[in-house]
């Protein structure tokens, strides 16, 4: 009997401990104001901090070097060598000349010789250049000025990425804001439905069916307000990141999604499209880059000559006697036979030009293709719109004349819900087709590469 006692004292403390936990007011975090940001600011700041364009600039200053180094062999090379020997200590010697050797000299002449210098030291300074390389190093200069052409380009088409991607962030966090706000408004239309349907219920002039059906919009219009407020976030989320902020900086955008036609046409758009992609211009470059590689097989094959010379210093062979001198070098190298390897390298080389011409084509159709695109996403974004406004001025018309129906009591308030369900989905259509417009813009805008009027 105690412990059925004890255990329900038990329960009834556990229980009371979970109101009371319930019951304490949860202190809001304190709320961060909110930063104002422009697109302009947006992009600056992701400009400045995107990794993805420090490692493209990275790839110039490496493709700068690269091409230094291939115009420094042309200059030739200077080399100061020197060498000490310290080797092992050896007794001087005699040589003895016999009598009669020499005419008129009738005794032995002896003659010592000083011990060799343990010390043996040189020093030889030569400079040695190029005369004839068979267009190596010509070829080299050639790779090196077209690989930095194509770090350029990269560097630049990671520019034009990141400015599309910041716009449709841009875009999408207003796009979110804009959801937020139809969501909001739906919730207090769908509370004043409830409202209205309650006070005809009580006054006994709708039946309870009425009040149920707002209940449950307004139950629907907040599961929507809560999506909405979700989107933000993530948006808010993604945008930051963007722009290398704190994941939770709460962003304010100063600008709204406007409509700006596109006058241009599509032949003129395509053909600059093709003339100043930074894509077209890197896979330029990789072919100029397969061509010096050519040359540079080629030269495999070809004769060599280098010029080199130098004044030289020091004590050959551990001699007491220092001695300078120079020397001048012509050296020529001529290849007679490899087995055909330069050959197949050659052919190598060549099949790589034909892949990337090939390669080439499928570049300068890509590009067609999402000019094409974005123009035809533009268009129908556009259109879209245009009946999306007409849909919403028409939707606040039918909430209108359904909320003058059941104010009236020849309708029920389904009719108000369903006019109310259908407004929110107009203005939902509405901005969701103002979205596509100024990404269609944006895309067409990468895709051309560069701004569009």
């Amino acid at each position: 009997m105690r412990s059925t006692t004890r255990r329900r004292f038990g329960a009834f403390a556990a229980s009371a401990v979970a109101v009371m936990v319930l019951a304490t007011p949860v202190l809001p975090a304190a709320a961060q104001a909110p930063r104002p940001v422009t697109m302009v600011e947006a992009l600056t700041l992701a400009a400045q901090k995107n990794h993805g364009l420090r490692v493209a600039a990275v790839e110039v200053k490496i493709a700068r070097a690269q091409l230094a180094q291939a115009e420094a062999v042309k200059s030739g090379q200077l080399v100061l060598s020197a060498s000490h020997t310290r080797v092992n200590e050896r007794e001087g010697s005699t040589m003895v000349i016999p009598p009669g050797t020499i005419p008129g000299i009738i005794v032995p002449i002896v003659i010592t010789l000083p011990a060799p210098d343990p010390n043996v030291y040189s020093a030889v300074l030569t400079y040695q250049v190029p005369l004839h390389s068979g267009g190596r190093i010509e070829s080299q200069i050639a790779l090196g000025q077209a690989n930095l052409r194509g770090a350029e380009a990269a560097l630049e088409r990671a520019k034009q990425q990141v400015v599309l991607d910041v716009k449709q962030a841009y875009f999408q966090m207003l796009l979110a804001q804009a959801g937020v706000e139809v969501a909001a408004r739906a919730v207090t239309a769908a509370d004043e439905n409830l409202r209205v349907a309650r006070a005809r219920v009580a006054a006994g002039v709708s039946p309870r069916f009425d009040e149920v059906q707002a209940e449950v919009s307004l139950a629907n219009a907040r599961q929507g307000q809560i999506r909405s407020r979700n989107s933000l976030a993530l948006a808010q989320h993604g945008l930051n990141a963007m722009m290398a902020l704190p994941l939770d900086t709460v962003l304010q955008p100063r600008e709204t999604m406007t409509v700006v036609p596109i006058r241009g046409d599509t032949a003129a758009l395509v053909r600059r499209a093709l003339e100043g992609r930074p894509e077209m211009v890197e896979h330029r470059a990789r072919i100029d880059m397969a061509l010096a590689a050519i040359e540079i097989a080629r030269a495999g094959g070809r004769p060599a000559v280098v010029l080199s010379g130098g004044p030289s210093y020091g004590n050959a062979s551990g001699s007491s006697i220092t001695t300078t001198g120079w020397a001048v070098t012509l050296a020529a190298t001529v290849p007679l036979f490899d087995g055909g390897l330069t050959a197949q390298r050659v052919a190598e080389a060549e099949a790589k030009v034909e892949q990337l011409r090939e390669v080439e084509a499928q570049i300068r159709q890509g590009i067609e293709l999402e000019v094409r695109r974005a123009l035809l996403n533009f268009s129908s974004a556009a259109e879209e719109l245009a009946a999306a406004d007409k849909a919403v001025e028409l939707a606040q018309e039918g909430l209108r004349i359904a909320n003058v129906r059941f104010a009236a009591g020849v309708s029920t308030n389904l009719e108000v819900v369903t006019a109310q369900s259908l407004l929110s989905q107009a203005e939902g259509n509405r901005i969701q087709a103002l979205f596509n417009v100024n990404l269609a813009r944006a895309q067409l805008e990468r895709a051309v590469g560069g701004a569009v009027e």
